[in-house]
């Protein structure tokens, strides 16, 4: 395993998240919070991951980092 640190930009990472979606609200001020909440829960996520990654990195491999990865994907896909 490679000792490289990922670390991911999360205002790109966040920024990619809400424009990868869907808004369906028909009100502006809906969509706009359904916007920003998407942003400010992925901004918050990679902050997370990064900071794990910073403290923990000789300890993840890669099968764990698939796992987080799935994890996050599906903790983000029962919210909306």
């Amino acid at each position: 395993m490679s000792s490289k640190k990922i670390k991911i930009n999360p205002d790109k990472f966040a920024l990619a998240v809400v424009s990868g979606s869907t808004l369906t609200e028909s009100d502006d001020v809906k969509a706009s919070k359904v916007a920003l909440q998407r942003y400010l829960s992925a901004y918050l996520l990679i902050e997370d991951y990064n900071n794990l990654e910073d403290k923990n990195s000789s300890i993840f491999n890669s099968q764990s980092v698939t796992e987080m990865m799935e994890n996050m994907s599906k903790a983000l896909q029962s919210k909306y």
